[in-house]
């Protein structure tokens, strides 16, 4: 009998929901906007085409790099360049940022590390009353350790500059402390 009584209470919601909806005005979505939202920004000319060429397939490896980068009121340093091994190889993880270490063989690029030195924004327009222009800081990147490659570069994509990195990393011209 209760199960009656439950069967005969869910028939009734069940009605009572199919003939709610059955009431309401049909009328259609004009999805056309949504559908042209991308070709607003193509008409207005907001895409900028680049060529930088996308992240390449992340290396394995079970050495890595670990370079010790500062930012000092605008100039970028390598202190020195140490080494760490993992218990396993390890895939390069993929990260958004301003910076990127890059390493090429011949002109193609195989791998693209991106980071961010910590507090420092995206490049302001008007130097003159910048706070990251007094702002001194430092990180370590930690690259995979490859024998392949011919040329390191790091690269500030905000503004475009890029400055050359020794390579390979460890030799005596990466712990001279000088400007890369």
């Amino acid at each position: 009998m209760r199960a009656h009584v439950m069967l005969l209470a869910a028939g009734a919601c069940a009605a009572g929901v199919l003939e709610a909806f059955a009431g309401e005005p049909r009328r259609t979505i004009d999805m056309s906007r949504a559908f042209d939202a991308g070709a607003l920004g193509t008409a207005t000319g907001d895409i900028a085409i680049t060529s930088t060429p996308p992240d390449p397939p992340p290396l394995v490896e079970r050495e890595q790099w670990v370079f010790d980068l500062r930012w000092d009121r605008g100039q970028v340093w390598l202190l020195g360049v140490a080494t760490m091994r993992l218990r396993a190889p390890q895939a390069t993880p993929r990260a958004m940022g301003r910076f990127a270490v890059e390493l090429f063989e011949g002109r193609a690029l195989i791998e693209r590390v991106r980071f961010d030195f910590p507090l420092l924004g995206a490049a302001e327009p008007d130097a003159a009353l910048s706070l990251t222009s007094k702002l001194r800081t430092r990180i370590g990147v930690v690259f995979p350790a490859t024998r392949r490659g011919t040329r390191l570069d790091l690269v500030d994509r905000a503004t475009g500059r890029r400055w050359s990195l020794p390579w390979p990393p460890g030799g005596p011209s990466a712990a001279d402390g000088g400007e890369p």
